[in-house]
Parts: structure tokens; C-alpha cells; sequence
């Protein structure tokens, strides 16, 4: 890779980072001057990468007004739980085919309990780095790359959302308690217990999350 491209790279990876973390704000305008001099490159390697994040439906760029960061929409949100869902299902259903090993089982549940931590110490970035984690490590039971590859780029941008809405939401109390119930159900090998109550954890999750991105983005 030449020196341009790593440049080139390392910009796009920043911006989009930067994006998917909520540092730029959702609904605003930034010049490509004042986003360049964030961070320390020229206008061109920052132009380069706006294009490919338009391209991934991230950003706008919009003439004589600059980047524009695109809200959140609720019907996109739902369909990529959905897809979530079905790539989960198809991780558990994967696992379940031989016993989970116990240390899986005790990674499972270590963050779980973390996860219960953070809500009596009312830590939501804690508990939302812990679900993320979870769903990790539970896709990851598959031992399938391209499987845990394709979750990994769907969560980024579910991610997005739960972090913009974490704070606006009720406590997430159930979810930690659902993710109890599939703990044990991969316990005693269960695989349509597991895929149940992960399916309708995601569906409630999602319809939580779209219902307060409509009040957001009316």
C-alpha cells in the first residue's frame, strides 16, 4: 500500500468511526474543511472517504453546504435487526449441533453478570459495551468466519442507534434477563429454546429502539 493510500485509509476508517460513534452529530452539517482539520489531513483524502461513506448510506454530501450526517431512519433499523436475527439464529442452531464447551458457557455468563453490574451501578455505556459482547460471543459459538464477519458489520450499525437512544430508553432490565434464558438453554443443548428467546429478544429490542427513532426522526 503507498503512502497516499494508507493515508487515504486511515481517514475513511476515522471518519466512519466517527460517525458510527455519534461524535459527528446526527441531522448537522460540517464542512469538509473544518472535518479535515479534525483530523489532520487535506481536503482530498477527506473527500475520498465522504464518497464511500455516502456510498454506505452514512452521510450526504451536499454542494455548497457541505457533509451532511443522515439520521437514523426506523424502517432501515428494523430491517437490519430482522437480518440480525436470522444470522443469530443460524449461529445458535450452528453451536448446538455438539455440546457448548464450558468455558464458553462461563464467558457467557461472566458477561451477563457484568451486565446486571452496570445497571445496579445505573452504568449504561458499561452495560451496552457488555451486550455487545454477549452477541459476540454467542455468534462466535458458530466457529464460522464469514457468519461472524457478517453479524460484526450489521452490529456497527445497530450500534449507532442503541448509543444515540441508550440514555432516552427505559432501563434495559429484560435484556439481561433474556440473555439468563439463553445461557440456559444452550446449557441443556436446547437449540429451539435458544433460538426462541433470542429471536423475541430481538424483536422486542428492535421494536423498542424504531419506536423511539420515530420520535427522534419524525
Amino acid at each position: 500500500m503507498t503512502k497516499k493510500n494508507k493515508l487515504s485509509s486511515q481517514v475513511f476508517l476515522k471518519l466512519r468511526r466517527m460517525v458510527l460513534d455519534n461524535e459527528l452529530k446526527v441531522g448537522s452539517y460540517y464542512l469538509e474543511q473544518e472535518l479535515a482539520e479534525q483530523l489532520g489531513a487535506s481536503r482530498t483524502p477527506l473527500r475520498e472517504a465522504a464518497i464511500r461513506l455516502e456510498q454506505e448510506g452514512l452521510l450526504e454530501i451536499v454542494p455548497r453546504r457541505g457533509i451532511f450526517i443522515k439520521p437514523i431512519l426506523a424502517p432501515e433499523m428494523s430491517e437490519i435487526y430482522q437480518v440480525l436475527s436470522w444470522l443469530e439464529t443460524a449461529a445458535i442452531t450452528i453451536a448446538c449441533q455438539q455440546p457448548v464447551k464450558a468455558s464458553k458457557i462461563a464467558e457467557l455468563e461472566a458477561v451477563a453478570d457484568n451486565m446486571i453490574k452496570a445497571l445496579e451501578n445505573n452504568d449504561l455505556d458499561t452495560w451496552a459495551e457488555n451486550d455487545t459482547r454477549f452477541h459476540q460471543i454467542l455468534v462466535g459459538l458458530s466457529n464460522n468466519s464469514e457468519l461472524i464477519r457478517l453479524v460484526n458489520s450489521y452490529w456497527e450499525k445497530t450500534n449507532r442507534a442503541r448509543m444515540l437512544t441508550l440514555r432516552i430508553r427505559n432501563p434495559p432490565v429484560r435484556s439481561s434477563q433474556e440473555h439468563s434464558q439463553v445461557i440456559e438453554a444452550l446449557k441443556k443443548g436446547d437449540v429451539e429454546a435458544a433460538v426462541k428467546i433470542n429471536s423475541q429478544h430481538r424483536s422486542r429490542a428492535s421494536g423498542e429502539l424504531t419506536d423511539l427513532l420515530e420520535v427522534l426522526n419524525p
